[in-house]
Order: structure tokens, then C-alpha cells, then sequence
């Protein structure tokens, strides 16, 4: 396959027909200065191919490749280019490649129309696009060359790159049919949710429906139960209640006359106390002074023995606490246990699902299933659309034949119908117009009603607002103190483990020092780093002045060394530093050098004799200022053995040595000092949490209060507002009785219109009997062709019910196994989440325990100091009780009257207090009684239009006394429950019924498209991906060999992006030309790229060879050197590519096999000249 001819007309400069022939495999190349229009010949072979990008042609839109005409020729208004292609070897696809000679045409005109042609046919883009496909030919692959694109194809866009490695892998096609097919996906996925959207809207209604009615069914049968029952115990009610008015006005009376008597009797008695009290006045005021003082004693020691018994209660619940918190942790440490042992077992069984087939299997065979009942669901859809046009037909053949069967008869009787429900439609009119006015009346007594209640329950929602306002600050004050508690308390928590953890750490970590710790304690007095204390400000810099000293162990004076060193040696312990404090002695001082801060051994005080030690240690540590002095000390007196150490701790000696660096642990002296700070921030702490806990009981305390307060409003409220909504249920149903009523009379006169109406249609209508038979004969030949396709739908719906059985158990097998490995990785999940948790509450109530020992000890202590309170004050009572009872003998010798007097007083006071609340509740159940009765009498007439002091037409039934009230309140609760109904939801619900099936079918047939684009996609990518990166492999070796050729010793790179899907990855190109380094592209000289792109060019070309490629003056960049490997490389490949080459270069034009010059004679206008080599300048 090769170009064989070119047709140019109107395209660019070209305004005269030009038409180029090219000869088979060789070298073409076409030159002339420049501007002469010879890459028009390169866009021409674009533009025909179907170059869509105004850009890459050189104009700024599509209608500028049309001739725009000069100074002396017009412009013109089409552009034509067809390009001859000879397929004798068939390698193009589609119906064209039978043929050995293709033509590609293609027009653009100005009003920006254009045409495509293949073999003078008209086609469309898209046929010459699936022409070319992975033929190399296309419009943007590596067939066409120029010095921009090897600029896009090495640096600028990635995507460039890959066009040229996706059209030799062939996976072009593949990429446009999953672009296809994604399209489609995101297409059938938005109608999806569109059709799930009206799918689930569909079903709201169907339920809705169907409830409704349900509703409306239940609703009248409970409601004629309810009236019968309600009218029936009512009027009984009424009655028995009219009874009990009587009996209470008899009983009022007489208890009015007893409580008169009594109140006389209560006089004559106070007026003789009177009299004698002014006698006994000082006994009196003694016995009381006597009495106060006891109660004071008394109330005391109440006091004093309810705080005992507090902390007695305190000291039984923690202790009690304790036994349940060793009961939790013994629990929470098995809950670890067994979480350790599930998560062990989830895990094998989840391994051994994973490496079973069986599922995999199962989905495979469920989509074949899924396949062939679609093709089963098709058939019966069709066969069920013809069914229901039969059916139609038949209902609508059958309507007509029925109608003008009984148009007759109804025609005699329509008009005497007609008169009779006009007579009896005006007796109803008159009857109802007497009913709406007393509904009128009733309207306005409600309204009224709603009135009165809303202004009572507009000034208590003003109360109740503001005890709301108060009531959210006080919880919003009470949580916010809770939050400052708790945080308080996790501040607490974490200074204890840090005290913890520097506690820990005080212990030396060397396996040595540890076991001589553990084992011969009793012969050592601790680290060395305890028994000292250091300046703050110098802690650093005297911690890396001693070192690892500051952990050696002190032996205690008459304890051999040597032993502890044995003992350690043959426990095969480890090492471990040993301070020997006795044996150490004053030594000469060392000659302090001058400019420094002192030596280190002068911030130091060390305990007893482990000073001197601790001196000779530090003796030759001198403490500077700054890193810098130490430098400079330490050169000044360089041949001294002194070591210079900074306040950062960096030291240098006087040797030159420097040490520095931050040590991996804190020093023994730094934490004896973080340890101290630790203890204050927790006592300060202790004390801000007690503080912040009384104000929180506070707080919470008087939150309570308002709560009670608040509740009792909210309590009055839902009563007036209860009250309200009774009125308004009253206003309602006379509203809507009052609605209906207009409505009824308005429809009662409108049919009387219509009846008078219908009298005298039905007087004009007539039909003949030859319309009647022909309906009955095509009432059979509809009959017959519906009983035939019922036979056969009925066969097609066994055989798809048996395969959607199918389906559904196998679908039920693979969703068994897919839900038993999801519950297994959500067990595994919950198991690994649980397992930190009850480890963590295991630490906590170890934590817990111990702070309870210390508080039931700190209690019990605080109980012994009360209880020898609790004694002294039982003393104290006594004497004060003795003195009470000699108070009391001297006064009741001068009271015995008023006490015989006071008694009779307090019997008369008892009978009036008994007769008074006897009267009350006489009255208030006089009133309630009268209350009720009125209620009863209003809400009977209310519901049911009955008057209890006359009842009528009272369908009355048998009830049980005891339980009817509960029986009403339940019919009740029933219809409130049901609420609202519609009478005419049967006919609704039906028609939703009906529409829900068809959006079903609508989803379902979705849901399979969904699955096959899904599984078509899938199977794209595998193939593309395959095919993309054994061709990318290829390319690499190839890439090596083809620029090992044009620069000797030279290597190339070529690279994906990595973790990115292979199809999506970018390609970076790499190349190491002759004597140098490998680098990226961009760093390459001009020369350089363009060999490297054209060795990538002929990389690709080896891997899928293309049949024609056109390098636009690829050359130019290139010295004489690189030219000739260039053109042998040409030469090599040219035995099976075809190249058109648009040069300046003479080796390049010497090496072609033709040559076309490109000259514009005429200003603007290009034509092709003859040319000959010795003609052509450099």
C-alpha cells in the first residue's frame, strides 16, 4: 500500500489544479526557497487524511485553507484535495478493500460546510477515520513528520507520545470503542437514576396508595362501631350523671349546717385560752428557751450523724466498686483473649475463600444465564404488546357492541329516571339549606372558643420562652463545666503516665546496672545521678560532661566491689559502672584557665563523700558561654588536658576532639527536675478540678430547679394548647360541614340542569340495527386472533418463569458465597478494632483500683474522727433534755386547763378541718358533675348531631360497663392513628399499580445494558493493555538499535510512568548520545532531537511499518555528518516506506530518487516546476 498520486485545487496557495504523482518505495523530496508553499503539500496530505485542528495546519480556522486569493486573482470559495492510494495488497479495511486504487476526497467551502468522498462516493468522517485505523495513514500518527512535532513528541504533551506508540500497538480502535462504550455506560447510568428517581417516587405512590385504601376500609368500619358504642353509654352516662346533681345539692345543705354548729363551739374555746395565757406567760417563754436549745442540739447532731453515715455509704460503694472493677478487668483480659483467638481464625478462613474458584465460576455461568433469559424476556415483550393491542381491540369491540345494545333500552328509561331524581333532589335541597344555617352558628361559638385560648397561650409562651432561654444557658453553663472537667481530667491522666514514665526511667537500662539493682540492693545506695544536685540553667551541659557516669551505682561503704563484679560475671548479666565513694580523697585542684563561666565540678553538690568524686569527675570540664569560646579555648590551650563544654552541650578538648549531638534519652538530672515540675502542675491541677466539680453541682442543682419549673409551664401549655386544638377540631369539622353543604347544593342544583338537560337529549338519539350486526362480526375475527396469541404468550411465560428460576438460585448461590466472605472481613474488621479497646480498658480499671485503695483508707480515717464527735454531742443532748423536762413539769402544773382546753380546741379544729374539705369537694363535684354533664351533652351533639336530652333514632347495643371507656378510647386511638382517608384511592391505585410495572421493566432493561457495557469495557482494556505493552517492549529494543545506528555507542531509555495504569501512563524518552551522559530530551541539542525523534520514528516503523512518511525539513538541524547517517538510514528503510521529504538539504536531495520543485511564479500562487540537482543551491 503506497501514495501514488496527489490532487490539489484551491487548497492554501495552491489555486490552479495541481496534481503530484509519486513513484512506489524511495525517496521523494520536494524543495524550493522558502514561503514557497511546499509545506502546503504536507498539510494538503493532512487535510485530506481529516485533520480537524485548524492549528497544526497553520491557520487560525477551518474555512482558511481555502484559497484566499492575491492582488491578481480572486479568492476562491471551495478548497479540494483527493489523494490516490494503490491497495493491491488489501490492507485496508472495510468494503473498500476489494478495491486496488482508493481515491480519498476531500471539500471545505466558506460557509463552513464540507464533504468527504471515497472513490467519488459521499461519505462521512468517520468512514475515512475506520479506513485508516491502525493503517498507519491516519492523520495523526508517526506517517507525517515536521520540526514542531518533534518538539510535541519529545517534550511538550504526553499524549503525542503515546499516539505514536498506540497506532503501531493497534490499540487505536480499541480506545474509540471504549470511548464509545463509556459513553454509552455514562448515557444508560443517567437514564438509570433518572428511571430509579421515577422508580422510587412510583413506588411511594403505589404504597401510598395502597395503604390509603386499606385505610379508608378499616376507617368506616371502626367509625360505625365507634357511634354505635359512644351513643350507648353516653345516654346512660347523661343519665346517671343527671341523678348525682340531685343527690350532692341534699348533701351540700347538710354539711353547710354541721360546719356552722362547730365554728361557734371553736370560738367560746379560744376566748377562755385567751384569758388564762396572760397567767403562765414566763413558765412559757422558759420551756420554749429550753426546747430551742435541744432542737439546735438535736438537729446537730442529725447532721453530724448523716455525714457519718455518708462516709460509711462512701467507703461501702468503693468498696463494692472494687469488686466490680476486679470482676471487669478479669472480663475485659478474656475479651482480649478471645478477640486474639476470633481474629486468628477469621483470618485462615478468609485465606482459604480467597483461593477458591468457585465463585468466579458461579458469575461466568450466571451471565450466560442472564444472556439467554433477555433473549426469552424480548420475545415475551413482544408477544405481550400484541396481546394487549387484542385485548383493547376486543374491550373496545365489546363496548361498542354492548352500547348500542342497550341504547334502546335506555333511551326509555333515561327520561322517567330524569323526572324522579329531580323531585327528589329538591325535597334534599331544602332540607339542606335548614342544616347549613345552624352549621353557621356553631362555626361562630368555635371560633370564639380559639380565641380566648390563644390569648392565654400567647402569655404563657412569653413565660415559657424565657424559662427556655434561662434553661438552655444553664445546660449550655452546666456542659460547658463538664467539658472543663473532663479536660482537666485527660490533663491529670497525662501528667500520671508522665510521672510513670519518668519514674520508669530513673531506673538504669543497662542490663547490668538492672540486675545488680534487683538482686544486691541491699549493697548499694542508688545511681550516682541521685545523690547529686545541679543549677538548673547548667543541667545540660553537666549531664554531657558525666555521661553514662551519672548511672553508675554507688557501693556502700564496706562492700567489696570485686564481689559485685563476680556475682554480675557469672550471672552473664551485662556490664555495669561501680562509684566507690570511700576510697576516693582529696586530690590537687586543677589550674583553672581564665575566660570561662567555671568549671563544671563548681555547679555541683553532691551528697556525703561522693562530692570529691564527682569534683574529680568535673575537674577538667570547664563551662563556656558559647561553642564559639569553647573553639578558641581549646586552641589556646591546646597542650592542657581540659575539656571546654557549651550551655547547648557541644564540647571540644583541648586535643581538637569536638563532641555534640542530642542525646537519644533524657539525662537522669533533667528528669529528676521534670519529675519535681510534673508533681506541682498535678497538685495545681487536683485543686482547679475540685473547684470546677462544686461549681458543676451547682450548676447542676439549680439547672434541676429551672427543669421543674420549666416542665410545669410546658405541662399548662400542651393543656390550653390541647384545649385550642380541641376548638379548632370543633371549628374544623363545622368548616368542612359547612363546605360540604355548599358543596352538596351546588351539586344538587347542577343536576337538576343536567337532568332537565338529559330529558331532552335523549329524545334526539336513535340508532339502526345494521351497525349493531356488523359490530358483532368483527367482534369474533378479534375473539379468534386473541385466543391464538394467548396460547402462545402463555407458552413463552413458562419457559421464562422456569429460566428466571433458574437465575434467581443461581444469582441466591453466588450473592450466599460473595455475603459469607464480606461478613467474614467485617468480623475481622470489628474483632481488630475491638481488641485496642479492651486492652485499654483493662490498664484503665487497674488504674481505677489502685486510686480506690487509697481513697477507702483516706474515708476510714475521716469515719473514726466522726464517730468520737458522735459520742460527745449524745452528752451533750442528754444535759440539755434534762433541763427541757424540769421546764416542762413547772409549766404544765399552771397549764393544765389550757391543755384540757387546747385539746377540746384542737377535736373542734379537726372536725372543721374534716367538714371543710367535705363541703369543698361536695361543691367541686357538684361542679365537675354539671361540667361533665354539659360536655357530654356538647360533644355527643358535636360528633354524632345527637341531643342527649332528647335522643332519636339511637341505634342502641349491649355494652359491658367496666370496659367500655377503654374499648372508645382504643376505636379512638384506631382512627386517630389512620388519620385522613380518601374514598376514591381504589381507582388511583390501580392506575399506579399499572405504571409501576412499566418503569420496572424500564429499570430492568437498564440494569442488563449496564452490565454488558460494563463487561465489554472490561474485556477492551485487557486486549488494548496486552497489545500496548508487548508493542512498548518492541519499541524499546528497537529504539536501542535504530540510534545506536545514527550515533555510534549511543543508548536510549524509554520509560512508563509508574503505579498509573499502562493505557494512561506517560512515556518519557531518554537518550545518550555519543560520549555523553544519559538525559532527558530537553537537555538535547536541536541536531540531537531530531536524530532521537527519528530514531523513535523508525523504532515504531520497525514494530508496524507504515506505508508512506513525509518529513517536513526534519533535516535541518542536522550537520553533514549526521545528514549521511540520516540518508542511509533513509535508504535502508525506503525498500518498504514510501518518503515524501520537504528539504533544504543538497546530500538529501542527492540521495532521493525524485525531486518536485515548489516556485510561486506569481506572487501567492504556488505550482510544482521540474528541477534538477545542479540547479538547487545550499
Amino acid at each position: 500500500m503506497r501514495i501514488t498520486k496527489l490532487k490539489i485545487f484551491g487548497f492554501k496557495s495552491f489555486a490552479q489544479r495541481t496534481e503530484i504523482t509519486f513513484p512506489g518505495n524511495g525517496l521523494t523530496a520536494v524543495v524550493g526557497p522558502n514561503g514557497c508553499g511546499k509545506s502546503n503539500i504536507v498539510d494538503a496530505i493532512r487535510w485530506v487524511l481529516g485533520e480537524q485542528r485548524a492549528a497544526v495546519l497553520r491557520m487560525g480556522k477551518m474555512q482558511d485553507v481555502i484559497f484566499s486569493g492575491t492582488e491578481e486573482r480572486a479568492a476562491m470559495s471551495m478548497a479540494e484535495v483527493s489523494l490516490v492510494i494503490n491497495n493491491d495488497s488489501g490492507e485496508l479495511s472495510s468494503e473498500f478493500g476489494k478495491y486496488s486504487e482508493v481515491m480519498v476526497t476531500r471539500r471545505a467551502y466558506r460557509n463552513g460546510t464540507s464533504e468527504y468522498l471515497l472513490n467519488n462516493q459521499e461519505c462521512r468522517l468517520k468512514d475515512i477515520q475506520n479506513l485508516f485505523l491502525d493503517s498507519g495513514l491516519g492523520s495523526g500518527t508517526y506517517s507525517q513528520m515536521n520540526e514542531r512535532m518533534i518538539n510535541a513528541v519529545l517534550s511538550d504533551k504526553a499524549e503525542d507520545r503515546r499516539t505514536l506508540f498506540e497506532e503501531a500497538a493497534g490499540v487505536s480502535k480499541y480506545k474509540k470503542s471504549r470511548k464509545e462504550a463509556v459513553n454509552s455506560l455514562a448515557r444508560v447510568e443517567e437514564k438509570m437514576e433518572r428511571v430509579e428517581d421515577n422508580l422510587r417516587h412510583t413506588r411511594a405512590r403505589v404504597r401510598q396508595c395502597e395503604k390509603q385504601a386499606e385505610k379508608t376500609r378499616e376507617w368506616q368500619e371502626i367509625r360505625t362501631k365507634l357511634k354505635a358504642l359512644d351513643l350507648s353509654s353516653s345516654i346512660d352516662k347523661f343519665e346517671d350523671l343527671k341523678r348525682d346533681l340531685v343527690t350532692l345539692a341534699s348533701s351540700h345543705r347538710r354539711a353547710l349546717e354541721e360546719l356552722e354548729r362547730e365554728q361557734n363551739n371553736l370560738a367560746l374555746l379560744q376566748a377562755k385560752i385567751d384569758a388564762r395565757k396572760l397567767e403562765i406567760t414566763d413558765e412559757e417563754t422558759a420551756l420554749q428557751d429550753a426546747r430551742r436549745k435541744v432542737a439546735f442540739e438535736t438537729a446537730n447532731l442529725n447532721a453530724l450523724i448523716a455525714e457519718s453515715q455518708s462516709t460509711r455509704d462512701r467507703i461501702n460503694f468503693l468498696t463494692e466498686s472494687q469488686e466490680r472493677l476486679s470482676k471487669e478487668k478479669a472480663e475485659a483480659e478474656q475479651k482480649v483473649v478471645d478477640f486474639k483467638r476470633e481474629i486468628s481464625n477469621l483470618e485462615e478462613r478468609l485465606e482459604r475463600l480467597a483461593s477458591c474458584d468457585d465463585v468466579v465460576e458461579k458469575e461466568e455461568l450466571l451471565a450466560k444465564e442472564q444472556e439467554a433469559a433477555q433473549v426469552l424476556r424480548d420475545a415475551v415483550d413482544d408477544l405481550r404488546r400484541e396481546h394487549a393491542e387484542l385485548l383493547n381491540a376486543r374491550f373496545e369491540q365489546q363496548n361498542q357492541v354492548n352500547e348500542l345494545e342497550k341504547r334502546w333500552q335506555r333511551l326509555d328509561t333515561v327520561s322517567e329516571i330524569a323526572n324522579s331524581n329531580i323531585q327528589t333532589w329538591q325535597t334534599e335541597l331544602s332540607s339542606l339549606k335548614e342544616v347549613f344555617q345552624n352549621t353557621e352558628n356553631n362555626l361562630k361559638e368555635a371560633e370564639d372558643a380559639i380565641l380566648s385560648y390563644s390569648e392565654q397561650i400567647e402569655r404563657l409562651d412569653e413565660r415559657y420562652t424565657l424559662q427556655e432561654n434561662l434553661l438552655a444557658d444553664n445546660r449550655e453553663k452546666r456542659d460547658s463545666l463538664a467539658n472543663e472537667i473532663e479536660t482537666l481530667h485527660r490533663e491529670s491522666v497525662a501528667l500520671d503516665s508522665r510521672l510513670e514514665v519518668l519514674s520508669r526511667m530513673a531506673v538504669s537500662e543497662a542490663d547490668g546496672s538492672k540486675w545488680l539493682l534487683e538482686n544486691k540492693k541491699d549493697l548499694l545506695s542508688g545511681c550516682l545521678g541521685e545523690w547529686i544536685d545541679v543549677e538548673p540553667k547548667y543541667l545540660a551541659p553537666i549531664e554531657f560532661a558525666l555521661g553514662e557516669v551519672l548511672d553508675a551505682l554507688v557501693v556502700k561503704e564496706g562492700t567489696s566491689a570485686q564481689e559485685l563484679l563476680e556475682a554480675l560475671e557469672s550471672a552473664s548479666a551485662g556490664s555495669a559502672i561501680l562509684a566507690i565513694s570511700s576510697r576516693i580523697t582529696e586530690g590537687e585542684l586543677t589550674e583553672v584557665p581564665a575566660g570561662i563561666l567555671g568549671c563544671a565540678a563548681d555547679f555541683v553538690k553532691a551528697k556525703d563523700t561522693l562530692g570529691i568524686l564527682v569534683k574529680r569527675l568535673l575537674s577538667r570540664w570547664m563551662i563556656v558561654s558559647s561553642f564559639d569560646q569553647a573553639l578558641e579555648l581549646s586552641a589556646q590551650y591546646s597542650s592542657k588536658d581540659y575539656w571546654f563544654v557549651s550551655p547547648e552541650a557541644r564540647a571540644v578538648h583541648s586535643s581538637g576532639m569536638v563532641r555534640g549531638g542530642k542525646a537519644s534519652a533524657t539525662g537522669i538530672l533533667s528528669r529528676r527536675a521534670e519529675i519535681a515540675e510534673t508533681k506541682e502542675k498535678q497538685e495545681t491541677l487536683l485543686r482547679k478540678i475540685q473547684e470546677k466539680e462544686n461549681e458543676y453541682q451547682n450548676a447542676k442543682d439549680l439547672l434541676e430547679e429551672n427543669e421543674r419549673i420549666f416542665f410545669s409551664m410546658k405541662e399548662e401549655l400542651a393543656a390550653l394548647q390541647e384545649s385550642k386544638r380541641t376548638a379548632e377540631g370543633a371549628k374544623g369539622v363545622h368548616t368542612n360541614s359547612k363546605n360540604s353543604l355548599l358543596l352538596q347544593m351546588g351539586k344538587i342544583e347542577s343536576d337538576i340542569q343536567k337532568a332537565e338537560l338529559q330529558i331532552q337529549e335523549t329524545l334526539k338519539e336513535r340508532s339502526s340495527d345494521a351497525e349493531l350486526e356488523n359490530a358483532k362480526s368483527e367482534l369474533e375475527k378479534i375473539q379468534e386472533s386473541f385466543e391464538r396469541l394467548a396460547e402462545n404468550l402463555e407458552e413463552r411465560q413458562t419457559m421464562l418463569r422456569n429460566k428466571e428460576d433458574d437465575l434467581r438460585e443461581l444469582q441466591s448461590d453466588l450473592t450466599n458465597s460473595q455475603l459469607e466472605i464480606k461478613n467474614l472481613q467485617s468480623q475481622l474488621k470489628f474483632s481488630e478494632e475491638q481488641l485496642p479497646a479492651f486492652e485499654s480498658m483493662v490498664q484503665a480499671k487497674i488504674q481505677e483500683l489502685e486510686k480506690n485503695s487509697v481513697d477507702i483508707e483516706s474515708l476510714e480515717e475521716k469515719f473514726n474522727v466522726q464517730a468520737e464527735q458522735l459520742e460527745k454531742k449524745h452528752e451533750e443532748l442528754a444535759e440539755l433534755e434534762s433541763l427541757r423536762e424540769s421546764a416542762e413539769e413547772r409549766y404544765n402544773v399552771v397549764s393544765r386547763d389550757i391543755e384540757d382546753w387546747h385539746a377540746e380546741e384542737r377535736d373542734v379544729n379537726d372536725k372543721i378541718k374534716d367538714l371543710l374539705p367535705n363541703e369543698r369537694n361536695i361543691v367541686l363535684k357538684k361542679n365537675a358533675i354539671q361540667e361533665n354533664t354539659n360536655h357530654l351533652r356538647e360533644r355527643i351533639f358535636s360528633e354524632w348531631e345527637v341531643d342527649l336530652e332528647n335522643p332519636e333514632n339511637v341505634e342502641r347495643v349491649e355494652y359491658d360497663t367496666a370496659t367500655v371507656e377503654k374499648e372508645i378510647r382504643l376505636l379512638r386511638g384506631r382512627l386517630k392513628d389512620i388519620g385522613p382517608v380518601n374514598q376514591n384511592i381504589m381507582e388511583d391505585f390501580e392506575e399506579e399499580r399499572a405504571r409501576l410495572q412499566e418503569v420496572e421493566k424500564q429499570f430492568d432493561d437498564l440494569d442488563q445494558a449496564r452490565a454488558s457495557l460494563k463487561r465489554s469495557i472490561d474485556k477492551l482494556d485487557k486486549i488494548a493493555r496486552e497489545r500496548f505493552m508487548n508493542t512498548f517492549h518492541n519499541i524499546q529494543k528497537n529504539f536501542q538499535e535504530v540510534f545506536s545506528r545514527l550515533m555510534k555507542d549511543g543508548g536510549t531509555k524509554l520509560t512508563l510512568q509508574e503505579d498509573v495504569d499502562p493505557l494512561e501512563a506517560e512515556i518519557e524518552v531518554n537518550a545518550r548520545p555519543t560520549g555523553k551522559k544519559m538525559r532527558g530530551v530537553k537537555a538535547l541539542s536541536g541536531g540531537e532531537r531530531a536524530l532521537t525523534a527519528v530514531s523513535l520514528l523508525f523504532a515504531i516503523y520497525m514494530e508496524k511499518p507504515s506505508p508512506y512518511c513525509v518529513l517536513d525539513e526534519v533535516d535541518g538541524p542536522l550537520d553533514d555528518a549526521n545528514i549521511g547517517r540520516f540518508v542511509e538510514l533513509l535508504r535502508h528503510f525506503s525498500r518498504q516506506t514510501q518518503f515524501i521529504l520537504v528539504t533544504h538539504n543538497k546530500r538529501t536531495m542527492a540521495a532521493s530518487d525524485m525531486l518536485y520543485g515548489v516556485t510561486q511564479e506569481i506572487k501567492g500562487i504556488s505550482r510544482i516546476a521540474s528541477v534538477k540537482l545542479e540547479d538547487v543551491s545550499l
